[in-house]
Parts: structure tokens; C-alpha cells; sequence
């Protein structure tokens, strides 16, 4: 399971990177264009800088907020015992699975109705929103897998530390 996870950590990072990169790299050139070949239209530049950096925040908090690496207020979780600490854990762990579960479902039928609508974007590229709604309900699956490991290891005990710090 460890190199699986291992595995899989290595895929969202370089995922992530590459749609950074991409954002940063469109963005550039949107900027660079309008100075040098203002003439030059790239209308669908900053349309495929939104898609790359919905994608990689999605696929980020994902991973982030599986590794217990996300921002949320633990004061309280640092002053209580062990025993109550690890079932606020697990069911604040629950609590974002649903919603994560709830969100894969609300986010496919979105997905699904832009595919019916044939909703497509204003640049010249007229790409499919389906494309870009996508992110909702992949972003929401991977969280809860992220979420489903991490709670189960903090409930069995096998997560080192219950404020969210562990080593794939």
C-alpha cells in the first residue's frame, strides 16, 4: 500500500507541476504578446491558464489536505489527550469524505450537463467547459481517497501523528 501511495504521490506532483508550469508559461505569453504583437490576437491564452490552475488546485488540495499538510485551526486538537484527538480526527476525516463523495456526484452532473448543452468557451478555441468542470468532480474524488486513507489510519493507529503529519 505504502508504495502505491508512493506512487501515486509522485504522479499528483508531477501533474502539478506540469499544469503550473503551463499556467505560468501561457500567462507569459499573454503578457509578452500584448506588449510585442498587440496586433496578434491570443484570446485563448488566460482561458487555458484558468483551466491549468483549476486543475492543479484541485489535484494539490487533494493531495495536501490527504496528507494533513492543509490549513485548518488544530488549537484545539494540540491541548486535548490522545483518544479524544484521534475521533475529532476521524470524524472531522468522515465529515470531508461526504462532502467530498457529495461534491464527486454534484460535480459529474455538471460535467455531465455541459456535455449535453454542448457548453463550449468564448475564445476562438471554443473548447468544452466539460473539460474544465471535470476538475470538480476529479479534484473531490481524489480527496476522498486521500481522505479515506488518512482516516483509517489515524482510526487503526497507523498515522504517527493525529494532527495531520505523515510520511507516505
Amino acid at each position: 500500500m505504502a508504495s502505491a501511495l508512493r506512487a501515486l504521490d509522485l504522479v499528483e506532483r508531477t501533474v502539478i507541476a506540469l499544469l503550473a508550469g503551463a499556467a505560468l508559461g501561457l500567462a507569459c505569453l499573454a503578457m509578452v504578446s500584448r506588449y510585442v504583437l498587440p496586433g496578434l490576437v491570443l484570446d485563448w491564452t488566460f482561458e487555458l491558464t484558468i483551466f491549468a490552475t483549476i486543475w492543479a488546485t484541485f489535484i494539490a488540495g487533494a493531495r495536501l489536505a490527504g496528507r494533513g499538510e492543509h490549513v485548518r485551526v488544530d488549537t484545539l486538537l494540540g491541548i486535548l489527550p490522545a483518544t479524544p484527538r484521534r475521533l475529532l480526527v476521524v470524524l472531522a476525516g468522515a465529515a470531508g469524505l461526504a462532502m467530498a463523495l457529495f461534491l464527486v456526484w454534484s460535480g459529474w452532473i455538471v460535467v455531465e450537463e455541459a456535455q449535453r448543452w454542448d457548453e463550449r468557451t468564448t475564445s476562438t478555441l471554443r473548447l468544452p467547459l466539460w473539460g474544465y468542470y471535470l476538475s470538480l468532480p476529479v479534484g473531490m474524488a481524489l480527496l476522498a481517497f486521500h481522505l479515506a486513507v488518512r482516516t483509517l489510519g489515524v482510526a487503526t493507529g497507523r498515522t504517527a501523528d493525529d494532527l495531520g503529519h505523515h510520511e507516505l
